[in-house]
C-alpha cells in the first residue's frame, strides 16, 4: 500500500488576477508565501519518502516549501500538470462569456462536457494525472509520498476516486489553495481518506475567504473585469481617458495643475500605436471602471516594462480590481519578454505605495520627474523554467 498526499498549489497569479491559467506558467502571490509555512508545518512530522510536483512554477515551488523542510529535492513530472485551456489561456474570466458564451456557459454548468479549442476536458485531465499518481504509487510501493498538482486536475481525480458520475463533479467542490487530499493506493484500489482539507490555514490566509469578502459599500470582492483596447479614433474613449488622467493626477499629486492633457494624450496614442494592448480599459460588464496604460515606448531598460498609469474609478476601489489591473499589465509585459515591471510612484502618494507594497514591488531608489520626486517600484515578473532552477528540482519528464 502506498500513501499519497495530493496537494493543490498555493495561491497563484491567476487566482488573484482572475485570469484563466491552465498550463500558462505564472508566479505565486505574496499571500502564497504566507500560506507555505503553514503547509510545511502540516507535514513537518509526516514521514515522506519523496515529493513530486507538476513542472509548472506554482506547483513545484509549493512542493519546494515542504521539501526544504525535509531536506530533500522535488521531483518534477509534466504529467501532473493542470488542465490545458487552449484558446482561453491567460484570458480574463470576465471576457470569456463575451467571446465564447456557449462554451463558457458549458464550463459553468456542465464542465465535464466543455473542451476549449486546443485544450482538454476536466475528466480527461483527471484521468491523465490519476494515471501519473498510479505510476508513482507503483514506484513507491509501501512508502508515503506528497504530490503537488492543480485545482481542476484534482477535481477530476476526486470525481473518479469517489465514484461519481461526470454530472456529479459539482459535488466534489473546490479545494482552497494548499488544500490536501489523502489517498491509499492498494493495487488497483484507491481509498480516499480525506480531501479538500485546508484546515492548516488561518482564515485570513485563505484565498477563498479573501475573494468572498465585501468592501464598505457591500460590493463583492469577486467583481471581475475584462479589458478592451482603447480606440484613438473614438471621441468617447478620448474623453474617458482624459477623465482617468485627471483622476490619476488628483490621486498622485493632489491636483490636475501639472497635467498637460494634449501631451498626455499624445503619449497615450503613441503607446497604443506601438502595441495593441498597451492601453486598455477595464470593464465590469459594459461599464468602464479602470485604465491600464503601459509605457511601451520607454525602452531605456530593455528588461523592464514601465507602467504609465493605473486608475480605478472611485466607485470600484476596494472591490478586488487592483490585482486584476496588475494582472493585465503583467500579461502584456510577460508576453513581450520583460523580466520586471516598474512603476514610478510620487513620494506622498500613500495609497499607491500601499498598492505596490501589497503586490510585492520593491523600492529601488528615487527618480526625479517633471511632477517631482518619485520612488522607483519594481516587481519581478519572469517565470523561471525548471532548467533555470535545476539545482532545486529533479526533472523526470
Amino acid at each position: 500500500m502506498t500513501t499519497v498526499y495530493l496537494i493543490r498549489h498555493a495561491e497563484a497569479e491567476g487566482n488573484v488576477y482572475r485570469r484563466c491559467h491552465g498550463q500558462y506558467d505564472s508566479l505565486l502571490t505574496e499571500r502564497a508565501y504566507q500560506q507555505l509555512p503553514y503547509l510545511a508545518d502540516r507535514f513537518a512530522d509526516v514521514p515522506l519518502d519523496a515529493i513530486y510536483a507538476s513542472d509548472l512554477y506554482r506547483a513545484r515551488h509549493t512542493a519546494k516549501a515542504i521539501a526544504d523542510r525535509k531536506g530533500i529535492k522535488v521531483h518534477v513530472r509534466p504529467v501532473l500538470r493542470e488542465i490545458a485551456m487552449g484558446e482561453w489561456e491567460d484570458k480574463t474570466w470576465a471576457i470569456l462569456p463575451r467571446e465564447a458564451p456557449e462554451q463558457y456557459a458549458k464550463w459553468q454548468t456542465r464542465p465535464w462536457e466543455c473542451e476549449v479549442p486546443g485544450g482538454e476536458r476536466v475528466l480527461d485531465t483527471g484521468d491523465r494525472v490519476l494515471g501519473g499518481l498510479r505510476q508513482l504509487a507503483q514506484e513507491w510501493d509501501g512508502k508515503s509520498i506528497a504530490v503537488v498538482s492543480h485545482g481542476s486536475a484534482i477535481r477530476g481525480i476526486l470525481c473518479r476516486v469517489l465514484g461519481y458520475e461526470p454530472e456529479q463533479i459539482g459535488q466534489v467542490g473546490w479545494g482552497d489553495n494548499t488544500c490536501v487530499a489523502k489517498f491509499e493506493f492498494d493495487g488497483d484500489t484507491i481509498r480516499p481518506i480525506y480531501w479538500n482539507d485546508a484546515s492548516h490555514l488561518p482564515e485570513d490566509l485563505s484565498t477563498f475567504a479573501k475573494i468572498g469578502w465585501t468592501n464598505s459599500r457591500g460590493v463583492p470582492m469577486s467583481v471581475q473585469a475584462w479589458f478592451r483596447p482603447y480606440d484613438p479614433e473614438s471621441a468617447e474613449d478620448r474623453a474617458l481617458l482624459i477623465g482617468f488622467a485627471r483622476e490619476f493626477y488628483r490621486n498622485a499629486y493632489g491636483s490636475t495643475n501639472m497635467l498637460d492633457e494634449d501631451a498626455w494624450m499624445a503619449d497615450t496614442d503613441a503607446m497604443a500605436a506601438k502595441h495593441d494592448r498597451a492601453v486598455t480599459i477595464g470593464m465590469v460588464e459594459d461599464r468602464p471602471v479602470a485604465l491600464v496604460r503601459m509605457n511601451v515606448c520607454d525602452e531605456s531598460e530593455p528588461e523592464i516594462g514601465k507602467v504609465g498609469s493605473f486608475v480605478i474609478s472611485e466607485d470600484y476601489r476596494g472591490t478586488g480590481l487592483s490585482g486584476q489591473i496588475l494582472g493585465q499589465a503583467i500579461s502584456v509585459y510577460r508576453a513581450l519578454g520583460k523580466d520586471y515591471l516598474c512603476a514610478y510612484v510620487a513620494k506622498n502618494n500613500a495609497r499607491a505605495h500601499g498598492f505596490y507594497d501589497k503586490y510585492g514591488f520593491h523600492n529601488q531608489g528615487e527618480v526625479m520627474k517633471a511632477e517631482g520626486l518619485h520612488d522607483k517600484m519594481v516587481k519581478k515578473i519572469k517565470v523561471e523554467s525548471v532548467a533555470e532552477e535545476s539545482d532545486d528540482f529533479i526533472w523526470e519528464g
